[in-house]
């Protein structure tokens, strides 16, 4: 089952609201004022996630469920302040939409049954495109405000533990094992990271190469808890990380340091 109407209804919600934030009346009358929009904006987006972890809860049943969708809800809201192009802002909300129905469809249909395979690669494809804009809108913020490099470290690290601890506690039901692979993959990709903050480039380019690095790690750690783990992915995964890494180091424009 890939329709279900009460989880149509919510992407339609989902796909209005990301519409209104991106639209010019809203960034006029929130983000106009200076201390007071930022506290309005701060309680807005407190009430909106409210709102979305019930529909979360709702549709899985399941706390445990909850990190990975509002997570993504949450940066694809933060990204849009940093598209300046109307048309990628379109593009970018239909794709969000998109996602959103398919990932809570495939939540609907993990309680329903929960080793649904198909659902269960919805969730590995959402779980990345969750990374991708969460490190996306996080690098946009850190590059062109006044944030600490610690707090930007920091919430990426728990960011990418809640990301992957959702996805390796389904396919594995060793909660311990999870949270640890988990913990070390949030601790790797802090110190990745770290060192990507020296590199000149933008905060897009920064985050293709982050999500690059966490694919890998992260695939290696699938193939261990599914026992498909050999040399041969791992060689395969090098060879898969050294080329796309290349190719975005050739073409990218870099930075002028100053």
């Amino acid at each position: 089952m890939f329709f279900h109407i009460k989880i149509f209804l919510y992407s339609i919600i989902f796909f209005l609201l990301a519409q209104f934030i991106s639209s010019d009346y809203f960034s006029s009358t929130i983000l106009s004022f200076s201390k007071t929009g930022i506290w309005a904006l701060i309680l807005l987006i407190i009430i909106l996630l409210t709102y979305f972890y019930q529909i979360v809860r709702r549709v899985s049943q399941r706390r445990s469920m909850t990190p990975m969708p509002l997570l993504f809800t949450l940066s694809t809201w933060g990204l849009l302040y940093f598209v300046q192009s109307r048309n990628q802002q379109y593009a970018l909300i239909i794709l969000s939409s998109i996602v959103y129905y398919l990932v809570h469809i495939s939540l609907y249909r993990l309680h329903v049954y929960y080793k649904d395979e198909t659902a269960r690669g919805i969730i590995a494809a959402g779980s990345i495109a969750t990374f991708f804009t969460f490190y996306s809108m996080s690098y946009g913020i850190y590059l062109n405000f006044d944030i600490p490099l610690w707090i930007f470290i920091l919430l990426l690290t728990i960011a990418t533990i809640f990301i992957s601890f959702q996805y390796f506690w389904l396919i594995n039901e060793n909660k311990k094992d999870a949270m640890k692979y988990s913990l070390i993959l949030g601790l790797i990709m802090s110190e990745i990271a770290w060192t990507l903050n020296f590199w000149p480039f933008g905060y897009l380019t920064t985050s293709v190469i982050s999500l690059i690095f966490y694919y890998v790690f992260w695939d290696l750690i699938k193939s261990h808890f599914l026992n498909e783990l050999s040399k041969r992915r791992v060689v395969a995964n090098m060879i898969f990380f050294g080329f796309l890494v290349t190719l975005i180091l050739l073409s990218t424009k870099w930075l002028p340091v100053v």
